[in-house]
């Protein structure tokens, strides 16, 4: 069975393009394209893709805010942050979010196509997070957080991480929005994307309810 796709990218000639080389792949099939974020979480809830390649820059909202609400849909697909600014600091950003990787525009389609099929040859985005990133991240964050960034850090499973702090998988996630929007206004090296409100730790009771109605 082929790996089934959903394309998330504001710009008509890169979602094009990317359909053109992921289709005329062996084992891989684009199923839905989207301009929004918005768009993109509808397309994700209701076709449940195992796998996604979603924009940084959206006209909505970023990349980010849409990978961190498919965290709470029955079946999350892995998202790839397809980003022209793949920068160190966006690198702690897409783990916190909850990202499977992170692969620079500027780079070759091998890497993408690598961390798409997820066959060891893609590099791994926390690799890519360097000492001073994340020193920089740990300054900006509330004590209770440092421990939930490091845990994500080394790839530890939510379900394990909110077990070993004694709390609610659902409170785990908001406390992962507020990190989002905390460590969103700091960085340096990379555009602030995340709006305040959208990231505020008082989520939805269902973030699988933020569809074309709501």
């Amino acid at each position: 069975m082929p790996i089934s796709l959903v394309l998330v990218d504001d710009h008509p000639a890169v979602r094009t393009g990317l359909q053109s080389l992921l289709d005329h792949e062996p084992g891989l099939q684009v199923i839905a394209t989207a301009a929004t974020g918005r768009e993109g979480f509808n397309a994700i809830a209701e076709l449940e893709p195992p796998v996604a390649v979603v924009d940084y820059h959206l006209p909505d909202e970023d990349g980010l805010i849409l990978c961190l609400r498919t965290r709470a849909l029955p079946r999350p697909p892995r998202i790839i942050i397809y980003s022209a600014f793949a920068a160190a600091r966006l690198a702690v950003l897409t783990v916190v979010a909850g990202a499977a990787a992170l692969v620079s525009k500027n780079g070759r389609p091998e890497e993408l196509l690598a961390a798409i099929r997820a066959d060891g040859r893609s590099p791994d985005h926390r690799d890519q997070i360097s000492p001073v990133a994340l020193r920089d991240a740990g300054a900006h964050l509330e004590p209770d957080d440092l421990a939930i960034l490091g845990m994500l850090i080394h790839d530890i499973p939510a379900a394990e991480i909110a077990a070993t702090l004694e709390m609610e998988e659902r409170w785990l996630l908001a406390r992962r929005w507020a990190i989002l929007e905390r460590l969103a206004g700091h960085g340096r090296d990379i555009p602030p994307r995340v709006p305040r409100a959208a990231a505020h730790p008082r989520m939805p009771r269902s973030l699988s309810s933020w569809d074309t109605q709501g």
